[in-house]
């Protein structure tokens, strides 16, 4: 799983882009409270990965068209609370947790006429930072558990 955070982490490099989505309204309504914000396409996203690079990633890059990474202050707890509520309004489905030593991670998706349009990763540690990665995607739920679970069986 760490390998595939990092793996789109590196991606967001790459190039800027616009993005479309209900994340983008979370973005809007905290932008004040960024330290960091990019939005990037993945059109050029292919070209880093060689021919031995795992097929799902491939896939997942393939059936995306943006992203956006988002880091915020977190001193008060105030935007972890706001991302909340908007994951409770938006219907944001967890596909999985973990916590060790104060961190916290979670991949969440949006679901629309039996595809993945959204997956959200949120991540979190004992500092006062808090990270968002929005992916906009067209997947099924079938194609993103093959990625998670290759990605947490290496």
């Amino acid at each position: 799983m760490k390998r595939f955070i990092t793996a789109i982490f590196c991606l967001f490099l790459l190039n800027v882009s616009a993005q479309e989505t209900k994340f983008k309204s979370f973005y809007k309504a905290n932008k004040d409270k960024t330290t960091f914000s990019i939005n990037l396409s993945s059109s050029f996203a292919g070209k880093f990965f060689d021919d031995e690079d795992d097929a799902e990633i491939k896939n997942l890059i393939k059936k995306s068209s943006d992203f956006k990474l988002m880091i915020f202050d977190n001193e008060d707890d105030d935007i972890a609370r706001d991302f909340k509520k908007f994951s409770r309004k938006n219907n944001l489905k967890t596909l999985v947790r973990a916590k060790e030593k104060g961190s916290k991670a979670e991949i969440l998706f949006i679901e629309k006429d039996d595809f993945v349009r959204e997956i959200i990763v949120r991540a979190s540690g004992d500092g006062d930072k808090f990270v968002l990665l929005g992916i906009k995607t067209k997947l099924t739920k079938d194609e993103l558990a093959d990625i998670i679970s290759s990605k947490t069986s290496d």
